[in-house]
């Protein structure tokens, strides 16, 4: 297919003929091949690609340098591009600055029209280029240098590549650059109906390194019953660290008190009684009879007495409903959470009552076993069920029929 060929008048790129070019190949029947021809023709479609989207960044460039985004209500032609040519942000920058930039790129040009690299490739080099040249204080940009790395580098290393060579020519800009990122930080927390929370961000290099760090050993697999996909064991890891956070009392006090998770229920949901309201947790919709005795397990406990008019009649002194000698001792004994294959610290994991206190169940230490975030909330909300064996084993039944069983092996937990 030549891109350039056709009956278009002079100067105006013939893009009806590349149209019909492009729907007589889709249009095409597709027939059984090989797994070669399938890779030939993956290569080559991306490098027909590759050219377009070079050709797509020069006109971006260009019509960045008009007015024409500004008659359309848009802040900036890179908004103009985002929208109108349905693209993320970051995908339309980095076409803008391709174009920018392509004429101090000519052998990273020449490269990608040989098929050496692609316009991924392409765009780092671009974005190297414009912070280099664009600097009172760096040494100048060795395309040839970047050029040979990125024809053998993945993009992900060439960037990390370009990295160290924009701090090699330019160590101060490199630094300004980390700042700025620092002051681009955001987080949006948006309440959906549902009372669910979306949570939306960005995270400069460092930032980002530092939640990495903190998540990524919270967010393993537990075992090899443990399904979740990545995504889910991220979004758990993140509430865990919130929970233990707030356990473990780091977060500066508001009015004299240690921030804290606040329930509001009637003795009649914590009991899980039917016809029984919701319970109410600040910031959040009201959550069911399950979460609140879930969360009542191992926490401090109010007495509020209410009139008929919902006056408060009397207000009872805060009790917490494992003392910390009986905590104390359940960690010592169980030294982590003692769900099977799991080993998050005591720190890390609430004593949760195999038979709830609400249903007649003591908090003493035959009745209590550390659980950590996870497992705690797979044996309220998730459904599973928590039983001590007669040798003192605690054996943990799946929801699901047809799955087997598991326990701690023999000697792991013993009956108090």
């Amino acid at each position: 297919m030549a891109v350039g060929e056709g009956g278009a008048s002079p100067g105006v790129l013939p893009l009806d003929d590349l149209a019909a070019a492009i729907e007589r190949f889709t249009g095409s029947p597709r027939v059984d091949r090989t797994s070669d021809a399938l890779a030939d023709e993956l290569t080559q479609l991306r490098h027909l690609i590759d050219h377009l989207e070079v050709r797509f960044s020069q006109t971006a460039a260009e019509f960045a340098q008009t007015n024409a985004w500004e008659d359309w209500g848009s802040v900036s032609p890179i908004q103009w591009i985002r929208y109108e040519c349905k693209m993320g942000g970051g995908a339309a920058a980095d076409r803008v600055c391709v174009g920018e930039q392509l004429a101090r790129l000519p052998l990273s040009s020449q490269a990608l029209a040989d098929g050496q690299i692609g316009f991924a490739h392409l765009a780092v080099l671009a974005r190297t280029a414009e912070a280099l040249t664009s600097s009172d204080t760096a040494k100048g940009f060795d395309e040839q240098l970047v050029l040979n790395e990125a024809k053998t580098l993945s993009v992900g290393r060439l960037w990390r590549f370009c990295h160290h060579v924009r701090h090699a020519a330019d160590p101060k800009g490199f630094a300004a650059g980390e700042a700025d990122a620092v002051e681009r930080r955001r987080l949006q927390l948006s309440p959906c109906e549902d009372g669910s929370l979306l949570v939306d961000g960005w995270l400069d290099s460092a930032g980002g390194a530092a939640l990495r760090t903190a998540l990524e050993p919270l967010a393993r697999p537990t075992g090899a019953e443990d399904d979740r996909c990545r995504e889910r064991r991220l979004a758990d890891a993140l509430v865990e660290l919130a929970t233990h956070t707030l356990d473990a009392g780091l977060v500066p006090q508001r009015a004299g008190q240690r921030p804290h998770l606040q329930v509001t229920t009637t003795l009649e949901t914590l009991r899980g009684l039917a016809g029984s309201p919701a319970g109410e947790l600040e910031f959040s919709l009201p959550i069911s009879a399950t979460t609140v005795q879930r969360l009542a397990c191992d926490s401090t406990i109010t007495r509020v007495v209410l009139g008929s008019q919902s006056v408060v009649i009397d207000v009872g002194r805060a009790k917490r409903v494992v003392a910390g000698t009986t905590r104390r001792a359940v960690d010592a004994r169980d030294g982590h959470c003692q769900w099977p294959r799991c080993d998050r610290p005591p720190s890390w994991s609430a004593a949760h009552h195999v038979v709830h206190w609400t249903r007649g169940g003591t908090t003493n230490l035959s009745n209590l076993v550390l659980l950590c975030h996870r497992h705690h909330w797979l044996a309220h909300e998730g459904g599973w069920q928590l039983v001590r064996t007669d040798d003192g084993r605690l054996l943990t039944i799946p929801p699901e029929p047809g799955r087997f069983p598991s326990m701690r092996t023999p000697g792991d937990i013993t009956a108090a």
